[in-house]
C-alpha cells in the first residue's frame, strides 16, 4: 500500500507514460518528460515496458570494476539503456549501435537533450559481416535483421552493417568491460562469429529471442559462453504467444508460446 501511495519518481513517471500510452495510437512517433529525461520515441507503448524494465526494475544494473567502463550498447533503440549507464558510470565510454533508420534519429537526438552527448552513436547493424543488410524496420523495439519473420507488420529497409566481432578486436580501449546485446534474434550467428574475440569481454547483458521452434539457438549460445569462460545467469523469460506460430489445436499443448526471450547475463569469474 505504502509503495501504491508513495510511488518512486521512477514508477510515478512510469504510472504517467502508461496512462498516456492508452490514449496514443500504436507507433505514433512523440516526445515525453520521464523524471528529468526529454525523450522522443516512435511507439509509446513500447517505450514504457522499456522504462520500467531498466529503470524500475533493474534489468541492466552493472558493477563495474571501473568507474570509466567501456560498454557497447548493441541494439540501442531510442537511448534508454545508453542514458541508464551515463546515469550510472558518468565517465563511461559507450557505443550505441542502432540499425532503424528511423529511430536511430531519435537515439541520437535523446543522447543530445539529456546530457549525454559524448555518447558514441552509430547507425549500423551488428551481423558476422560488414556491408549492407535488410532490416525489417518495425516501428518499435522489435526491428531485426531479415533472417527470419516474426508475425508482425513490418517493413524492409537497406541499411549497413558492422561485423561486431572486427568492433571487438579493434577497440581503442582494448577491452569491452559489458557487452549489452540485443539484436533481435542473430545473438547465435553473431556470438559464434566473434567466438575469437571474446577473451576480450569480461561481462555480457543479452536478451536472447527463440524465433524459429525448429532451430532453437539457447543450447548453442549458452555453451559457447561456458565453452569461453564465463559463467552466466538466466532469467526475465517472456513467452510471445501474440506471435505465430504457436503450438497448434492437435498438440498435447494447444495454443503455447513457441517464440519467446530470455535475458541472459554473463561475465568472467
Amino acid at each position: 500500500m505504502y509503495r501504491q501511495l508513495f510511488p518512486t519518481p521512477e514508477v510515478a513517471a512510469w504510472r504517467r507514460a502508461q496512462d498516456r500510452a492508452r490514449a496514443v495510437p500504436r507507433f505514433t512517433p512523440g516526445s515525453i518528460r520521464l523524471l528529468d529525461y526529454e525523450l522522443q520515441y516512435s511507439d509509446l507503448l513500447s517505450l514504457c515496458p522499456q522504462w520500467h524494465d531498466i529503470f524500475i526494475d533493474g534489468a541492466l544494473e552493472y558493477r563495474a570494476d571501473s568507474a570509466a567502463p567501456r560498454i557497447l550498447d548493441c541494439g540501442g533503440n531510442v537511448g534508454l539503456a545508453s542514458l541508464f549507464f551515463k546515469r550510472r558510470f558518468p565517465s563511461a565510454r559507450i557505443t550505441a549501435y542502432e540499425a532503424d533508420p528511423a529511430i536511430y534519429k531519435m537515439l541520437r537526438a535523446n543522447l543530445d537533450a539529456n546530457g549525454a552527448g559524448d555518447v558514441e552513436s552509430v547507425h549500423a547493424a551488428l551481423w558476422t559481416e560488414n556491408g549492407r543488410v535488410r532490416f525489417l524496420a518495425e516501428g518499435s523495439d522489435s526491428g531485426t535483421i531479415e533472417v527470419r519473420s516474426n508475425g508482425i507488420d513490418e517493413r524492409t529497409v537497406d541499411v549497413p552493417s558492422l561485423r561486431l566481432r572486427d568492433l571487438i578486436a579493434n577497440d581503442p580501449n582494448g577491452r569491452i568491460n559489458l557487452l549489452k546485446l540485443d539484436i533481435e534474434g542473430a545473438e547465435d550467428a553473431v556470438l559464434a562469429d566473434c567466438e575469437p574475440v571474446l577473451d576480450q569481454i569480461d561481462s555480457i547483458v543479452m536478451d536472447l529471442h527463440e524465433f524459429d521452434p525448429l532451430v532453437r539457438q539457447a543450447p548453442r549460445v549458452l555453451e559457447l559462453l561456458a565453452r569461453n569462460g564465463f559463467t552466466y545467469a538466466v532469467d526475465e523469460f517472456v513467452p510471445q504467444p501474440w506471435r505465430p506460430p504457436v503450438a497448434p489445436g492437435t498438440a498435447p499443448f494447444p495454443g503455447k508460446a513457441l517464440l519467446w526471450s530470455m535475458t541472459v547475463r554473463a561475465w568472467r569469474a
